[in-house]
């Protein structure tokens, strides 16, 4: 699990990195070992602005979050894609649990009844 964090008309802030660093390690139970992130902090006219891309399991999930103070910013940005990624995962297990019990198309095997 990677998070490239990228700053723009901003100077990098180390504090800044290190708090993206552990929300993102949080997401941790989410996602595979293989997965991508990408945050992007970028400041106009005042408003800080923030964007995640998070690529798992061969899907890609984006959050935009806008607030006028940054570390509210980025709090608010990582609940969304936690939150996001969580009804992700419930809806992969279900699939899979109902796969189990049936075939990938709903339908029970011919030579099973």
């Amino acid at each position: 699990m990677n998070l490239e964090v990228t700053f723009k008309n901003l100077r990098p802030r180390d504090e800044l990195r290190a708090r993206a660093n552990a929300l993102y390690a949080k997401l941790e139970r989410f996602l595979d070992p293989s997965a991508q992130g990408t945050l992007v902090v970028n400041v106009e006219h005042g408003a800080a602005i923030l964007e995640l891309v998070v690529t798992a399991h061969g899907e890609t999930h984006t959050v935009t979050e806008e607030d006028e103070e940054l570390r509210t910013a980025l709090d608010k940005l990582f609940h969304t894609m936690e939150m996001r990624l969580r009804r992700h995962k419930e809806r992969r297990v279900d699939r899979a649990r109902r796969g189990g019990e049936d075939g990938d198309d709903g339908f029970v095997a011919a030579d099973s009844q």
